[in-house]
C-alpha cells in the first residue's frame, strides 16, 4: 500500500451511549400474546472491520473524455474491472476499449482508501503507519496500464479507477492516468454492471430496551455477509450477530440474521469534497441505507430468542441504529 497517500477520512463516530436507537425504548412495552416475553431493543454499532470485498464493474456509456488534452468524440466504451481486497491487499485487473482503437489493459495492486478501519474515537482513519488496521474501503483503485493508442504504439501509463460505491444507482466513475507520463487520459463512465460481495464486516455496539418490564443492556457483536447491487441499491445479507454483558443473562447468547437492505439519498451529499479530489466533482456521491429482517439467537440459561429488526445507516454507511422487535421463550 502506497502509505503516503491514505486519506484520513473525517468520518464522525457515532457515540454509541447516546444512539438514537440505544434511546429509542425509553417506555416499557406491554406484554405479547404469542406466550413469550416481548423484548424491545435499540442498538447502536460502528464498522469495527470492513471485512474482504469482491468487487465486479462493466460498462458503459462515454459521458466524457480527454486523451493528451484531446476530446474523445464516442458515446461508447467498453470496460471491465474485478478486484478482490484482503486487509490492506487488492489485486485485480480490468481492461478499458475505445471504437477510436484505443485499448487498455489494467493490473489493479493497490488502493487509495477512503476509510480505513478501525476508525479512531475522533471518525478519522486507521493510520498503518503508526497504528494496527485491518481493513480498508477504495475510493480508487490504482494500478499500471499497458496501452495500445490505435497508432500502431504502445505506452504505459499509472491509473485509477473510482470505486462504484462512491457514485451507486446508475451514477458514473471516474477512469484516469495518475501523474505525468507517456500517455494521460480522463474518462467519465457509466457502468451498466456493479456488484460488491462484503465478506466478514464486522460491527460492535451497545443496546438497551426492555425484557417485558425490565429494562435491560448490554453489548453485541455482528458479523454480516451481504451481495450488493449498485446498480439498483439493494442487496441481500446474511450473518451472525451475539448479545454479550447483558444485565439479564437470559439475553446472552448468539444465533444468526437474514435480510435485505435498500440504498437511500436521504441526507446524501457530494463527497468530493470530503475525499479532497477535484476530479470526483459531480461524480462521488454518499449515501445511507435502510435494513430489515429477521433473527434468532439461543440466549442464556435455555432461552430462544426470536424477532425482526430494522436498521437505519449513516451517510456515508459507517454506523447503525437499529430497532429490534422480538420474543424470548
Amino acid at each position: 500500500m502506497k502509505l503516503e497517500r491514505i486519506l484520513l477520512v473525517g468520518l464522525f463516530c457515532l457515540i454509541l451511549s447516546a444512539s438514537p436507537a440505544v434511546g429509542a425504548t425509553s417506555h416499557p412495552p406491554q406484554p405479547g400474546h404469542d406466550g413469550g416475553t416481548p423484548l424491545n431493543l435499540g442498538l447502536g454499532g460502528v464498522i469495527t472491520n470492513a471485512g474482504d470485498q469482491q468487487y465486479k464493474l462493466r460498462g458503459g456509456q462515454l459521458v466524457s473524455g480527454m486523451i493528451n488534452n484531446d476530446p474523445v468524440t464516442s458515446d461508447y466504451v467498453s470496460f471491465q474491472l474485478q478486484a478482490y481486497v484482503h486487509g490492506l491487499s487488492v489485486e485485480g485487473q480490468g481492461s478499458l476499449n475505445l471504437p477510436t482503437g484505443f485499448k487498455a489493459q489494467i493490473m489493479i495492486d493497490d488502493v487509495i482508501p477512503a476509510a480505513v478501519f478501525p476508525l479512531n474515537p475522533d471518525g478519522s482513519s486507521c493510520d498503518p503507519l503508526t497504528q494496527t488496521c485491518n481493513s480498508e474501503i477504495p475510493l480508487f483503485f490504482t494500478g499500471s496500464a499497458f496501452i495500445n493508442t490505435g497508432r500502431g504504439d504502445s505506452e504505459h501509463a499509472q491509473v485509477e479507477i473510482e470505486s462504484a460505491y462512491w457514485d451507486p444507482l446508475g451514477g458514473a466513475i471516474v477512469i484516469s492516468s495518475m501523474g505525468p507520463g507517456e500517455i494521460t487520459f480522463s474518462f467519465v463512465v457509466k457502468y451498466t454492471t456493479a456488484t460488491i460481495s462484503w465478506l466478514g464486516v464486522q460491527l460492535q455496539g451497545v443496546f438497551g430496551g426492555y425484557l417485558g418490564t425490565e429494562p435491560v443492556s448490554g453489548a453485541y457483536n455482528q458479523v454480516t455477509y451481504s451481495q450488493e447491487n449498485l446498480l439498483t441499491g439493494t442487496e441481500s445479507d446474511f450473518g451472525s450477530i451475539a448479545f454479550v454483558y447483558a444485565t439479564d443473562p437470559t439475553l446472552n447468547g448468539e444465533g444468526f440474521f437474514f435480510g435485505h437492505t435498500t440504498f437511500n439519498t436521504v441526507g446524501s451529499f457530494n463527497c468530493a469534497p470530503l475525499f479532497g479530489f477535484p476530479i470526483l466533482e459531480g461524480y462521488c456521491l454518499a449515501t445511507g441505507a435502510t435494513s430489515d429482517g429477521s433473527f434468532f439467537m439461543a440466549g442464556g440459561q435455555g432461552a430462544f430468542i426470536v424477532g425482526v429488526y430494522e436498521t437505519i445507516w449513516s451517510v456515508p454507511s459507517i454506523t447503525t441504529a437499529t430497532t429490534v422487535m422480538a420474543s424470548v421463550f
